[in-house]
């Protein structure tokens, strides 16, 4: 198995796109990957998609947060 690439997310309301984006990553032909979906404190009901995508499939990690304070580095440790 090749080396884990990590796909980042961001998401700010983006419910109606949220679930065929991320699938479209998970069916691809290489394998080892993880989606870290990070939303920014989305009002439209993104934030419990990202939850059901996370819970549907191991590979899948998400961030909430409520403004935009994270740096990449602490999101990738």
């Amino acid at each position: 198995m090749g080396k884990k690439i990590t796909v980042i997310v961001p998401v700010y309301n983006t419910k109606k796109f949220l679930t065929r984006c991320v699938n479209s990553i998970l069916k691809q032909s290489y394998e080892n990957l993880e989606v870290i979906i990070i939303d920014d404190g989305s009002t439209d009901g993104s934030a419990q998609v990202c939850d059901e995508l996370s819970k549907s499939d191991k590979r899948v990690r998400v961030i909430h947060q409520k403004i935009k304070e994270l740096q990449l580095q602490e999101i990738l440790e």
